[in-house]
């Protein structure tokens, strides 16, 4: 080479000069010649790429309260409450993998992922409205950790309402993962009656009109929205029973008398046609009116409820009554409608109140 002026040309020099032996050393480390035994190694070793975890991450159930029901809509089969979640990995502190990135606003996936990384994957499928009121993991002794979840919501039901209104519903809550269980991060639901914290609710606003006697209960399923692609689901089952009080006084009772004032038709005589015809079409016309009135306490549904039959039942008694005033002339077939007008109205009642208690 000819002579070189500057300090930076020599530093080019020395490195073209040294780069044959280099690639020497190199070639012959990879091929395990002499020179990898005679030269040390240039290369700074790789560590490993993480691989998924060969089974399932077990999310153990350690607590669930529905903290309070406020809201249990029937007509858009909807019900609002506030829940607390708590959530444990065994032995979670050991593992550098869940404990990357604790609690930070946005985590990143890896294959195996992290604590606060499963937690932001966890939804309610069956959520109408979510807020989250509390979102984060937390180490329990020396050992464990705990995501724990606080959230304020209104979650779609389907009411069951043919015994309307002495029904019972399931008010349920599901609790699942976007981790699927054929994907390289999935996780699964477990609990052990003797650890887990099951309770009523604390605070039910409903106490009025709803009855809620027995805890919490807890139910697993498995989702599948789409083939080769299912997700665990956790179902958090809460039970209410309506209390009759209300449909009772404010349809049962005037409905039932409407039906024995129309059995007052019996003190005029069968010949005073018009008298009768009178008195029955006000009293048909005020039933359906009364009716109409307290069609907003009635469920907007496309099937008959218990309630609905024993309201159709008494009009059509009365609009049979209708019919005997406007035909039946003789006094004993008169006696006769009165006696059978009182049985459909004793056998109305009993039925009414066999489907309501019994069955």
């Amino acid at each position: 080479f000819p002579p070189l002026a500057t300090a930076s040309a020599r530093s080019w020099a020395v490195v073209l000069l040294s780069s044959p032996a280099w690639l020497l050393g190199a070639d012959s480390q990879c091929r395990g010649g002499v020179g990898a035994a005679a030269r040390p190694s240039m290369f700074t070793p790789f560590s490993a790429p993480p691989t998924p975890r060969e089974r399932p991450l077990a999310c153990e159930v350690a607590r669930i309260d529905i903290l309070h029901i406020s809201k249990i809509d029937q007509i858009e089969h909807a019900f609002s409450a506030r829940l607390f979640i708590q959530l444990i990995l065994r032995g979670g502190q050991h593992d550098a993998a869940l404990l990357e990135g604790f609690n930070e606003p946005a985590p990143e996936f890896s294959l195996r992922p992290s604590a606060t990384w499963l937690l932001h994957q966890f939804h309610f499928p069956n959520a109408l409205r979510l807020e989250f009121a509390e979102r984060k993991v937390t180490k329990m002794g020396a050992d464990d950790l705990h995501m724990i979840l606080r959230v304020d919501g209104t979650f779609l039901q389907h009411f069951q309402l043919h015994d309307f209104p002495y029904d019972s519903q399931t008010l349920q809550v599901h609790l699942s993962s976007h981790c699927a269980n054929e994907g390289v991060a999935p996780v699964r639901f477990k609990w052990s009656p003797f650890t887990v914290k099951l309770q009523r609710p604390t605070h039910f606003a409903l106490k009025d009109v709803w009855e809620l006697d027995k805890p919490v209960r807890l139910d697993l399923e498995t989702l599948n929205p789409s083939p080769g692609r299912t997700y665990p689901v956790l179902k958090a089952c809460v039970e209410v029973t309506r209390k009759p009080t209300y449909h009772l006084v404010n349809v049962v009772f005037p409905m039932a008398c409407f039906v024995l004032m129309g059995c007052c038709q019996f003190a005029h005589e069968t010949t005073n046609v018009e008298g009768r015809l009178e008195y029955m079409g006000a009293i048909v016309l005020t039933s359906t009116a009364y009716k109409m009135s307290v069609s907003g306490s009635i469920p907007m549904i496309a099937y008959v409820t218990l309630l609905d039959k024993y309201v159709l039942a008494c009009i059509m008694i009365c609009i049979l009554l209708v019919f005997e005033a406007a035909f039946v002339r003789d006094a004993y077939a008169d006696s006769v409608a009165l006696v059978a007008a009182i049985g459909l109205f004793v056998a109305l009642q009993a039925a009414f109140c066999y489907q309501a208690y019994v069955a």
